[in-house]
């Protein structure tokens, strides 16, 4: 498992984290933001271009018509390296790899079904291997894997903490002996949390909220910069969180946990329940099977205006919003995240916002301004993934375990 900046960051860790994080950045800036001697900055960007990881983009004035020195902006080169990221999830398996900067070069899907979950293990090595030999980058430019997992990583990385057996053919010991990098895993919200902190630094602060709504739910914290874990499993499962006592019975054993209301499990579930016993549901005219519901045959039900549907997603809304809310007002975050495939749906998004700037209004009207739906893509968790292998093996890697 990932464990950040465990240890304290070496000079060349800070420079490179500050560069992703800041680019295009003059060495002066360098040595200011990470309060690193402009000599030791100096040293160690002359190293990063020398191995090809940094380049000079050019001068800049300093001050308009001023005639003191110009600064000299730098930049990492995205194709010198590369980054592999996996998830496996209830929808797929997405391998990808990236360049240094998480653009995609490659990536291979394959949906979910109880034949892929048995095999888990064989479908990312032989996923991962045929990528690689596809791409045609060697073994050599690529500085690892990262994994994000449905769950949680045992304090060995040796077998995946979850409540769903379905992933118990899952074995990341063989997986690392079978492929020749390194490998790290990490809870697939956390891993996309790292993507928007590294990855898309101009719109994440240093310290956000990341909430991921999908088959189940999790919000993940950044705070200056690093993943808060906590001291045990419990920190980020949101879906936990109580918002109806004495509701819905949860698979933990709980009544009233907000993912009985808001994950696609469970909304999943309820409308196949509806499909099956009311007939004129608008949910048939889109589906020929109530196997074949998703997500998004719901939110295209609850859009035409399906009113059972409709009472579903308004429920689910209702507690997120108030969810949402409470973070903000308990752990005020620079900004809070909302990703799933769930928010896609405009009149979704105008709802949950609805609710949300209802519950902080007394706070500040403009205030709801710090939470951003993110555009939602099936490769997100795997992007992330690469985001957590660059942190841990290019960025980071004196600070491992």
């Amino acid at each position: 498992m990932y464990k950040g900046k465990k240890k304290k960051a070496s000079n060349r860790s800070r420079i490179l984290e500050c560069i992703y994080r800041n680019a295009p950045i003059a060495r002066t800036d360098i040595a200011e933001e990470t309060e690193i001697t402009p000599a030791t900055v100096t040293m160690n960007v002359t190293t990063l271009i020398s191995e090809g990881f940094v380049k000079e983009l050019g001068e800049v004035s300093t001050d308009e018509g001023s005639s003191g020195r110009k600064r000299v902006l730098i930049d990492i080169i995205p194709g010198r390296a590369y980054s592999i990221g996996l998830e496996f999830t209830q929808k797929a398996l997405v391998i990808c790899i990236t360049d240094l900067k998480g653009r995609i070069r490659f990536q291979h899907a394959e949906p979910f079904n109880e034949e892929l979950a048995g095999r888990i293990t064989d479908a990312i090595i032989d996923g991962v291997k045929g990528l690689v030999a596809e791409s045609g980058i060697s073994w050599d430019e690529i500085v690892g894997i990262g994994a994000a997992v449905p769950g949680h990583m045992n304090g060995s990385a040796s077998s995946l903490v979850t409540n769903r057996k379905t992933w118990q053919n899952f074995d990341p010991k063989r997986i690392e002996k079978e492929l020749p990098l390194p490998i790290v895993y990490e809870n697939n919200a956390r891993c996309m949390a790292l993507g928007e902190y590294l990855f898309s630094p101009q719109e994440s602060p240093d310290s956000f909220a990341f909430f991921h709504v999908g088959m189940g739910m999790f919000c993940a914290n950044v705070v200056d910069g690093e993943m808060f874990l906590g001291e045990n499993y419990v920190a980020g499962e949101i879906g936990h969180t109580i918002v109806s006592e004495g509701g819905r019975r949860c698979e933990c054993g709980k009544y009233g946990c907000l993912q009985t209301y808001a994950s696609e499990n469970h909304l999943i579930r309820n409308a196949r329940l509806l499909y099956k016993n009311t007939p004129n549901t608008i949910l048939r005219s889109l589906v020929p099977d109530d196997s074949l519901i998703t997500i998004e045959t719901i939110t295209t039900a609850y859009s035409m205006g399906d009113p059972v549907i409709g009472m579903y997603i308004a429920e689910a809304l209702k507690y997120l919003g108030i969810t949402i809310s409470n973070i903000a007002i308990i752990t005020n975050p620079g900004k809070i995240f909302l990703h799933g495939q769930l928010f896609d749906n405009q009149d979704i998004q105008n709802e949950l916002m609805d609710y949300i700037e209802r519950q902080l209004i007394f706070v500040d009207r403009t205030y709801a301004g710090n939470v951003e739906i993110l555009p939602y893509a099936a490769v997100d968790g795997a992007v992330g993934a690469s985001a957590l292998a660059i942190l841990r093996f290019f960025i980071r890697p004196a600070m491992g375990e």
